[in-house]
């Protein structure tokens, strides 16, 4: 498949946060700054691209700088890893204001409906490093024992191809996936019922199996626009997630989710 790499200028205008020169000046003096564009580059020569970008939106201007920030890698289209009917992604996040250190997952990008996910690796969900000095090393090392996982989570994506849910089930797993997006009291603060989000913008989303469900659940959440009612009676419509901790919570949430249902569906089956 092909991909649009983005070019520095293009990072810029997406998430400037990565082109910070230096920290929050809130920062102690123990905060080893490394600007993430220097994360990008290293990352670039090891043939990962940057293909995505954004950052967490501020009114101060003093934050626009420093602000969380997220870019998604892909590998040259020869090299890159299918998991599915998706290819493995690095997902690199950040901020300069001490509200996170540097955050390395392995996500994967849909090829159908062209929408990234985060997927959690082992036990652990990704490696974290703190900002020092041999940032750029660790995040190397972490991405190459991210890819060595990824064998792991295709084998997650078949066994949730293989599992068909019922009507009764897959409304269930988008309660619980309302539950993740609005809190236990869904039904009052969600502006849409469990069935819109198991709606398919695509002939192809059409099947029954979890992993379709969960697709479908997962692109309505974070793209929003869909149309429902607010607590008060009015038309309205989801919004898309836009804050890149909201994006990564969500996402790695609602793939714990279908673990989940996948280990339940698969009890239910040798039962």
């Amino acid at each position: 498949m092909t991909m649009q790499i983005l070019s520095q200028d293009q990072l810029y205008r997406q998430a400037p946060a990565i082109f910070a020169d230096m920290p929050d000046s809130n920062v102690s003096d123990r905060y080893g700054f490394v600007p993430t564009i220097d994360v990008v580059n290293a990352l670039q020569a090891e043939g990962w691209h940057p293909v995505r970008a954004q950052q967490t939106q501020s009114r101060l201007p003093e934050r626009r700088s420093v602000a969380r920030h997220m870019v998604r890698f892909r590998q040259d289209p020869d090299r890159q890893i299918q998991v599915g009917d998706s290819v493995a992604e690095l997902v690199l996040c950040n901020s300069h204001d001490r509200t996170s250190a540097y955050q390395l997952d392995l996500g994967l990008f849909r090829l159908v409906c062209s929408n990234g996910m985060v997927t959690p690796v082992g036990d652990v969900g990704g490696i974290r490093v703190r900002h020092g000095r041999h940032v750029v090393d660790e995040i190397l090392e972490g991405s190459i024992a991210l890819i060595d996982e990824a064998p792991e989570i295709a084998s997650a994506v078949d066994r949730f191809r293989s599992l068909r849910l019922s009507p009764d089930e897959a409304k269930l797993f988008a309660q619980s996936a309302l539950t993740l997006r609005y809190g236990e009291d869904w039904v009052n603060t969600s502006p849409v019922p469990p069935d819109r989000l198991l709606h398919a913008r695509r002939r192809e989303d059409l099947e029954t199996d979890l992993w379709h469900v969960f697709n479908r659940t997962q692109e309505n959440l974070l793209k929003g626009g869909l149309r429902g009612r607010s607590a008060k009676g009015r038309h309205t419509q989801t919004r898309p997630i836009r804050s890149v901790t909201e994006d990564v919570r969500l996402n790695r949430a609602l793939w714990q989710l279908t673990e989940h249902f996948a280990a339940l569906k698969g009890d239910s089956i040798a039962a």
